[in-house]
């Protein structure tokens, strides 16, 4: 039977999101907690070319989905053969990825000088089907809002991962200890999206049912193609131009400014793109959608970031060694666009699929990199930092035009987009300012200064949410009584 009902939607989302946020926090956190081992036992260089490796291999895992799960998730009427049909597509395109990634090692080993990529990219070729493998049935736990599931599983992975890297570190195998990392995270997801989707495939292909699937992805796989592109192809420029050090420091620091994507825009992007979904024959609630999402995320990123911003030099010798201190100025200097992007673009990309204008998500993609390239070509002319600094820049101006694109969907405006930036905005300008002020009055170790940094950090996410107490509950209240779709029962995804 097809329909809707009215249930209580704020309780639903507030445990989706905080199941994935929770497990994307372990995450994050574990690996930072990781990070000291691994960079006391591996070189700047190991961390550099497990930096080029993951692009090519990120590369072929954008290829391998081709956004079809994510079709599958907003079709109300596919069927069993219709699931199954996607099913085998993606694990096709999985295998072609690959035998791409493997075929591909000896050119990329050529191209930038470095033997050892070979036996890097040729391990790490499964992982782009291990993923394809799994899209179908993560598709069909997300369907069914399964996002505590999915999040058990994300951290039983990442312990595995984790363990065998820190292991691996400390037996000597240097960058191999990275790259166990990496096929081990894969592989125990794999298993576990197995064992909690309900979606068994059954041996049946039409390409009848692929075509609303393939005119979906046309537009996000290039999208996310040109997404990843524009996120990978300054590590290889680096690589490039400026070596294996200095893209070392630059891989280090974007294991730190991507946490704020990963651990907390992520998730909240994944089930706010359900709610938006569900919503999409209504421009008011998803305008409201949309500013709720990027309040709740401003008051936690912004007065955090800008701490770990501030005290960098500090944290970083702390969480690192003192080698590492190159790493501060490259996070200080990205960090504000990333957040910006998190808090701004992740949603409004959510609204672009939700409503199916993929078309305005293949145009930002292309401008985006378009912009990201000569951005970086020009800064690569001067220096590392320089190239840090064109990401904010970038943001700056494409935030912008996400919310120019997004007007013609949704009733927003300049003004109450920036209206939910700016209360957490003022309390991390003050905290800040109070960490500046203490540092410059005390002489005290680094281990001090990271923990006043964090005081500090935390006491402006607490700030922020007393001042702006009432907004912030009407950001949570957008959430209540969402509509949740009755679906078909099919037997492809049925319990």
């Amino acid at each position: 039977m097809n329909g809707s009902v009215e249930t209580p939607g704020l309780k639903s989302f507030i445990i989706s999101v905080g199941s994935l946020i929770s497990a994307r926090s372990f995450v994050a956190i574990s690996q930072i907690l990781v990070l000291p081992i691994l960079a006391r036992q591996l070189t700047v260089e190991d961390f550099g070319l497990m930096g080029l490796a993951m692009t090519l291999v990120i590369f072929a895992n954008t290829l391998s989905d081709g956004g079809m799960g994510r079709s599958l998730i907003r079709r109300e009427d596919a069927d069993e053969v219709e699931w199954s049909s996607v099913n085998w597509l993606m694990i096709g395109a999985g295998v072609a990825c690959m035998v791409f990634v493997a075929g591909l090692s000896p050119l990329a080993a050529h191209y930038f000088d470095s033997d050892r990529l070979v036996p890097l990219l040729l391990v790490m070729s499964v992982i782009p089907m291990f993923y394809a493998l799994t899209a179908a049935p993560n598709a069909e736990i997300e369907r069914r809002e399964n996002y505590s599931g999915i999040a058990k599983v994300q951290v039983i992975a990442t312990v595995a991962g984790i363990v065998f890297a820190v292991a691996g570190a400390l037996a000597g195998m240097g960058v191999w200890a990275l790259v166990g990392q990496q096929v081990m995270l894969a592989a125990v997801r794999m298993v576990g999206i197995f064992m909690l989707s309900h979606f068994r495939p059954s041996f049946a292909f039409s390409t009848q049912g692929l075509r609303p699937h393939l005119i979906y992805a046309r537009d996000t796989l290039a999208s996310a193609f040109l997404t990843v592109i524009r996120q990978q192809l300054p590590i290889m420029m680096i690589s490039r131009v400026l070596g294996q050090i200095p893209l070392g420091y630059f891989a280090m620091a974007q294991r730190f400014n991507r946490l704020p994507q990963f651990g907390l825009a992520g998730p909240m992007s994944s089930v706010i793109y359900v709610r938006m979904s569900k919503a999409q024959k209504s421009p008011e609630k998803l305008r409201d959608i949309y500013y709720a999402g990027m309040r709740l995320l401003s008051v936690l990123l912004i007065p955090s970031m800008t701490m770990v911003a501030v005290a960098g030099r500090p944290v970083f010798s702390v969480l690192l060694s003192p080698e590492w201190t190159p790493v501060a100025m490259l996070f200080a200097l990205t960090i504000g666009g990333l957040v910006l992007e998190a808090i701004a673009i992740f949603f409004m990309q959510a609204l672009f699929r939700a409503v199916s204008h993929t078309d305005l998500l293949l145009r930002t993609s292309i401008e985006g990199v378009i912009l990201r390239i000569v951005m970086v070509l020009i800064a690569l002319q001067f220096s590392l930092e320089a190239v840090a600094l064109s990401f904010t820049l970038w943001s700056l101006i494409m935030v912008p035009r996400h919310w120019q694109l997004g007007a013609r969907l949704v009733p927003i405006t300049l003004k109450g987009c920036l209206a939910q930036l700016i209360p957490s905005s003022l309390v991390a300008a003050a905290v800040a300012v109070t960490y500046l002020w203490i540092e410059h009055l005390t002489d005290l170790p680094n281990v001090a200064y990271f923990l006043i940094a964090a005081a500090l950090g935390a006491l402006g996410i607490a700030l922020t949410v007393l001042i702006d107490r009432q907004k912030s509950k009407s950001a949570l209240a957008v959430f209540r009584n969402t509509p949740q779709v009755l679906t078909p029962a099919s037997p492809a995804v049925g319990p």
